[in-house]
């Protein structure tokens, strides 16, 4: 299974998806600045930044995962 996928939806917004990412997420908890660090960090050890990058996302993109919506910082 791959750990995540990434689409665009018709407004530019990158979409991540998959069972190890989506996992990932709904495990952290997001009232807590640690846990957010945490999650900021597995994703980037998981390649996320990388493959976006690659995608050609740039600073201040939205991304989303889920429900959540967060801008991508470079």
């Amino acid at each position: 299974e791959d750990e995540f996928k990434i689409t665009r939806d018709s407004a530019g917004t990158y979409i991540l998806s998959g069972g190890s990412i989506e996992r990932l997420f709904k495990m952290t908890d997001f009232s807590r600045e640690d846990g957010i660090r945490r999650f900021a960090r597995q994703l980037r050890a998981m390649g996320v930044d990388e493959a976006l990058r690659e995608r050609g996302a740039t600073d201040g993109d939205t991304v989303r995962l889920l429900e959540f919506e967060f801008d991508f910082v470079d």
